[in-house]
């Protein structure tokens, strides 16, 4: 049994160590976690801007309104995604822009 702990305890601190090369320790994680989300975040801002200039185009007013309630979700998400205090609300705006995207699809389809 003993010997096992020692290798649970070895293994945790090579990958500790592999953790904190590789990505500056848990700061570094968290950080490219949150740039990585915010990339995200943006591309959708822009395809949802992109699919509104699209049906606006066609005179679709119903799904012009989708995608521009989804676009501004996302980035209201993007900024609340990056204040502490507000951060637990992006599951909301989030919620919205999967929302509205989804009847935008259905609307198109």
């Amino acid at each position: 049994m003993v010997f096992g702990q020692k290798i649970v305890g070895v293994t945790y601190d090579i990958l500790r160590g592999v953790n904190a090369t590789l990505w500056g320790g848990v700061e570094g994680a968290e950080k490219a976690g949150k740039i990585v989300k915010t990339g995200f975040s943006g591309a959708d801002v822009v395809i949802g801007t992109s699919h509104a200039l699209e049906d606006l185009a066609c005179n679709d007013k119903i799904c012009f309104t989708l995608d521009v309630i989804g676009s501004l979700s996302s980035t209201v998400g993007i900024v609340i995604g990056n204040i502490p205090s507000t951060k637990h609300l992006t599951s909301i705006t989030g919620s919205v822009t999967v929302g509205c995207r989804s009847v935008r699809y259905y609307c198109k389809t």
